[in-house]
């Protein structure tokens, strides 16, 4: 038994009738570009639905780090001044760098900046004061609706330095940089209406994290 390549192929099946047979393919012509257009649609609307899915996801994980300061202790009503850091988003913050400039420089840490604000009040060499109170912010996580003080004195303090932090003041300022859970991040100085999105907290040059 011989293999005759003639019968290896199958030939479409004709009617004989030519104007049906042409029908016949220009509507399966039509029904291939029908399917295709709705499958681009249906890949256009699915794609759709993940980026919505996405910001969805991203809003309801958001943080947003506010920065407020008070001369007055809430409990008590005797003089005390703070600065609060708060998270006012809905997901937490990941504060990768936090700083706190006098007159446009950098200081770590709360005896170096009194020493620059207040040398008056607090003299080189000094510790740091009685009543005065702070936390490291740089590295740590605040949940959302949660809230810090990097910064508080008391009325513990003597007055020479409650005073000279309090005419300070005016030349502090605060930046951050945080993350969300799903590594978006955003620099702020609190001073904007909303903080500015950027690539990642790489720490600048010149910012001695608080």
């Amino acid at each position: 038994m011989t293999f005759d390549p003639d019968h290896s192929h199958a030939h479409p099946h004709e009617s004989g009738i030519k104007w049906l047979d042409l029908t016949i393919g220009v509507s399966v012509v039509l029904i291939s570009v029908i399917s295709l257009v709705v499958s681009i649609q249906h890949g256009q609307t699915m794609e759709k639905m993940v980026e919505q899915n996405e910001r969805m996801v991203a809003a309801n994980t958001m943080p947003m780090l506010t920065m407020s300061g008070s001369n007055v202790d809430p409990a008590t009503g005797a003089p005390r001044l703070s600065l609060e850091l708060k998270n006012g988003g809905v997901g937490p913050a990941l504060i990768d760098w936090f700083e706190m400039r006098y007159k446009g420089v950098s200081y770590g840490d709360p005896v170096s900046l009194l020493h620059a604000c207040c040398a008056d009040a607090v003299p080189a060499g000094q510790l740091l004061p009685k009543g005065l109170v702070y936390s490291n912010v740089s590295g740590s996580i605040l949940p959302a609706r949660e809230s810090l003080e990097p910064i508080q004195i008391s009325s513990k303090a003597s007055k020479a330095v409650f005073l000279a932090v309090e005419r300070s003041r005016a030349d502090l300022e605060t930046r951050a940089c945080y993350c969300s859970v799903l590594e978006e991040c955003w620099v702020t100085n609190f001073a904007a209406v909303r903080p500015k999105r950027v690539k990642s907290c790489a720490v600048p040059k010149g910012v001695n994290p608080w």
